[in-house]
């Protein structure tokens, strides 16, 4: 790519920049690999908006260009490129999403991040200028090449050390979209190892809408099962997804699809296990850190979100995913949100419900899960005085006139003792 022969142009972030820089980079990223997660989340969102905007510009520069990202990497040389065909930047837009991180109240902003994000509001995951510096965890110094699908716009270099300045030069780009290149830290080139980049792909952003590849190999799976009508499911897609997720070796014993729409809106795809884990039932505190993977517009943000679920119903596995919830600006402690707790009271109903609707139409299974997680259950009797009624409706006994293996429930015990007993 040849230089136009225009200046390069230097820039001082603002005062505080270096501080906000230093904390984003050393204490809000507890993983380093999550810059890839960042990087690409940041592409699907350039993505979506020249989609978007393809339908209405008859003049957008590529129109014919594939959507995608696309990752190359060198072993020895311990480069990484990421490039997509996304909306790009103008120099403006440069400057606003990249020569800043926090558009206003820089330092309040640092200020909330110290305290742990309890009082910030909104949902901060497309914005580039917070996510993309995440990436000086394991580099010194970015390049950034972008043109705007803008058809008479022109190309821009933006190099940063990710200290006090940042540069802006003109360039010869002929396609739409943004390049992101940079040399990795000696102590980080295990991200130029293939089958560690697909690996954090497949983790956090396999099911993106745009195909992902790594070196002319599309790395991502896109199709996420839980946007699709219940009606397009088939039963061995359904047992394969929940076994890669899962871990499991088996198919899960049932299934349940949640779609909701009104004050919150939210998708989710929940599997009943047909066996508990030994650990599950008599390691205390095992039940603390489980619960279904939360992802925001596709993207996971947490592999076990204990927020989701009550402790009795965290043997459920499956994903919810929603647009809605308010994040923390690293995406790896959720808000403390009315949005996280309406969604868990949805949730609750809706498994109890599966739970009842089990118990009538398919009672040999509801005996298989009842035999494996019941005891866990029963937890809630104690816990969740809200759902108390419910779950005695579920609570099933073993009894002197039934068979070994067999189960009454509490109001059939009930009714059949005689009128003089006690």
């Amino acid at each position: 790519m040849m230089n136009t022969g225009s200046t390069v142009r230097e820039f001082e972030y603002k005062a505080e920049m270096k501080q906000l820089l230093d904390l984003i980079v050393h204490s809000l990223y507890t993983h380093p690999e999550i810059f890839l997660r960042e990087l690409i989340s940041n592409a699907s969102d350039a993505l979506n908006k020249v989609r978007f905007s393809a339908l209405t510009d008859e003049a957008l520069l590529d129109r014919d260009a594939e959507l995608a990202v696309r990752i190359v990497i060198d072993k020895e040389a311990g480069t990484f490129v990421i490039e997509d065909t996304g909306i790009g930047m103008t120099e403006e837009e440069l400057i606003a999403n990249l020569g800043t991180v926090a558009k206003s109240g820089t330092l309040g902003f640092m200020q909330a991040l110290k305290d742990q994000q309890k009082e910030l509001d909104g949902n901060l995951i497309g914005q580039f200028g917070v996510g993309f510096y995440s990436v000086f965890m394991v580099t010194d110094e970015v390049t950034v090449e972008t043109r705007s699908s803008e058809r008479e716009s022109s190309g821009y270099r933006w190099r940063s050390g990710g200290q006090g300045t940042y540069t802006i030069e003109k360039i010869d780009k002929a396609e739409r979209g943004t390049k992101i290149s940079f040399r990795l830290k000696e102590d980080f080139r295990e991200f130029a190892e293939e089958y560690r980049v697909e690996q954090i792909v497949k983790k956090y952003s396999n099911f993106v809408d745009f195909p992902i590849y790594l070196d002319e190999k599309q790395v991502n799976t896109i199709t996420a099962l839980w946007q699709r009508p219940k009606s397009e499911l088939k039963e061995e897609e359904v047992g394969e997804f929940y076994k890669f997720m899962a871990g499991d070796y088996q198919d899960p014993l049932d299934y349940l699809q949640v779609s909701v729409e009104g004050m919150v809106a939210f998708k989710a795809l929940l599997f009943l296990p047909r066996e508990a884990p030994p650990e599950m039932l008599y390691r205390q505190g095992e039940l603390e850190n489980r619960g279904p993977q939360l992802y925001v517009r596709k993207v996971m943000i947490q592999h076990e979100c204990r927020d989701l679920l009550p402790e009795y119903l965290r043997f459920i596995s499956g994903v919810v995913d929603t647009e809605d919830l308010p994040l923390n600006v690293s995406r790896e402690v959720v808000q403390s949100s009315p949005v996280m707790a309406k969604i868990r009271q949805i949730l609750t109903g809706k498994i109890l419900g599966w739970f009842e609707t089990l118990a009538k139409e398919q009672p040999e299974k509801f005996r298989t899960f009842y035999k494996a997680f019941g005891p866990i259950v029963k937890i809630g009797l104690n816990t969740d005085f809200t759902n108390r009624e419910k779950l005695i409706e579920l609570l099933r006994f073993e009894s002197t006139k039934t068979a070994v293996d067999e189960y009454v429930t509490l109001k059939a015990y009930v009714s059949r003792m005689p009128e003089d007993q006690k």
